[in-house]
Formats: C-alpha cells, sequence, structure tokens
C-alpha cells in the first residue's frame, strides 16, 4: 500500500498539471486553478478517510473542518455579533474535527465502503451539489467534483499498484481490495451509496453546456510558438555552421 507522501505528491501532481491544462486553455481564472489543485489534492487522501490511525484521515478531518468552518462563517457573519461568530465557528469545527471523525471510526472498517468507486464518485457529487449550492457557475461545480474524483482514483490505482511485488514476481494478500466498484462486505451501506448517486445525479446542476464549453480546446498551446522542429533544426545548424567555420583555419 501506497504511504501518505505517495498519495499526497501524486494527487498534488496530477492535480496540478490538469489545472494548468484548463488555465492555459483559458475554462477557468488563476484563483478557481488553485482551488482545483486543493481539492485533487484532498480526493487523493479521501479513501483513507476510513483508517482510524492513518495520517490521511486527520489531515482530512482538520482540512474539512476549517472549509465547512469558514464557508458557514462567511455566509452568517453579517448576521450575528463577532462573540457569536466566534462561538458558531468553534463549534462547527470542533464538531467535525471530532464528533464526526469518532462516528466515521466506529461505522467504517479500512479498505470497506469509502475506500471504492462508488465512495469517491458519491462524494464528488456531494461537493458538486454543495458548490451549486453556494452559488457558484456550473462549470465549477462539475470541475471541482471531477478533480476530487479524480484525485481519488489517483490514490485507488496507487494501492493497486503497490499490491503488486514486482521485484519478487508475486501479488500480494491486498490486491483487489483497492480499487473495486463498491464493498462486497457491506452490501447495505453499498445499496445506500448508489443510492446517494442516483438522487446527487438527478439533483445536480446541468452538465451539457459545461461539457460543450470545456469541450473547447482552441485556445490550448502546449509549447510556445518559437519551440518547433524547423527553427530547432535551423539553430543547430547554424551552430555546426559557425562552428566549423571557427574551427576551419
Amino acid at each position: 500500500m501506497a504511504n501518505f507522501k505517495m498519495h499526497l505528491g501524486s494527487a498534488a501532481l496530477t492535480s496540478s498539471l490538469a489545472a494548468t491544462a484548463l488555465l492555459s486553455a483559458g475554462h477557468i481564472a488563476p484563483i478557481t486553478a488553485l482551488w482545483l489543485m486543493f481539492v485533487g489534492t484532498m480526493g487523493g487522501l479521501l479513501p483513507d478517510i476510513d483508517s482510524d490511525n492513518s495520517t490521511s484521515m486527520s489531515a482530512l478531518f482538520r482540512l474539512f473542518g476549517g472549509l465547512l468552518t469558514f464557508s458557514f462563517v462567511g455566509h452568517i457573519y453579517r448576521a450575528v455579533s463577532m462573540l457569536e461568530l466566534m462561538v458558531y465557528a468553534s463549534f462547527c469545527y470542533f464538531t467535525i474535527r471530532y464528533n464526526f471523525k469518532s462516528l466515521l471510526e466506529k461505522i467504517t472498517v479500512h479498505r470497506g465502503c469509502c475506500h471504492s468507486l462508488a465512495f469517491i464518485a458519491l462524494s464528488a457529487l456531494a461537493v458538486v451539489y454543495l458548490i451549486y449550492l453556494l452559488g457558484y457557475s456550473d462549470i465549477a461545480c462539475w470541475l471541482s467534483g471531477l478533480f476530487l474524483f479524480g484525485g481519488g482514483l489517483v490514490h485507488l490505482l496507487l494501492d493497486e499498484v503497490y499490491s503488486v511485488d514486482l521485484a519478487n514476481r508475486k501479488i500480494k494478500m491486498s490486491f483487489g481490495s483497492a480499487l473495486k466498484l463498491c464493498s462486497n462486505r457491506n452490501p447495505v451501506i453499498s445499496t445506500l451509496q448508489f443510492l446517494l448517486i442516483g438522487i446527487l445525479a438527478v439533483n445536480s446542476p446541468p452538465w451539457s453546456d459545461s461539457w460543450e464549453s470545456l469541450s473547447d480546446w482552441n485556445s490550448f498551446r502546449l509549447k510556445p510558438d518559437w519551440l518547433n522542429r524547423e527553427d530547432i533544426s535551423e539553430f543547430i545548424h547554424d551552430v555546426v555552421d559557425s562552428t566549423n567555420e571557427a574551427m576551419t583555419p
């Protein structure tokens, strides 16, 4: 199984590359690119949220608590006093950080329902719906969900790859427990996951306009205009000619 640093680094790298490509194509603003990098990186830690003593779980609940608290404060700060705001913010953060974490530890097992494609799809759609409720654009909603799902998928793929011992040419006992559609050991929870996926998919913002907009990559440039084979060949040819002239007596 890949460790915390491997999951964090891989998810951050893939999310950064994808966000940079979207930024280069003119689909998103720089601040949105930073947000998508963050969401994708968090998605890379998400499947280990069911591991009671993992670094991923502790980091996720700290960040998740902080993010939801910040969002909550941003919507009520004009309606309450500073003292009330501090009390509400503290209650929100510590409830998520400790109570929700403790509840999740009791009802989940490592590499169970949370370590599956169904769970990261459910989490991605939940993010889409939440951001939609906050009033952001459809593209921002779907990209946030897509990046979260992508980060989670990278996590599952890494764990599956690490289940194969290439040095000793053998497959570990954990093979097949990482990249799975759902948990067969928990049919009730798995069924509930698919039910919630369907509900969220129906109530999510329309995706057709977002897909049409994101399909336009005419403005995308992978390399600068001056970096082409003809110019490089001409440059090398000039260097060789000038070198030969300089060495000719």
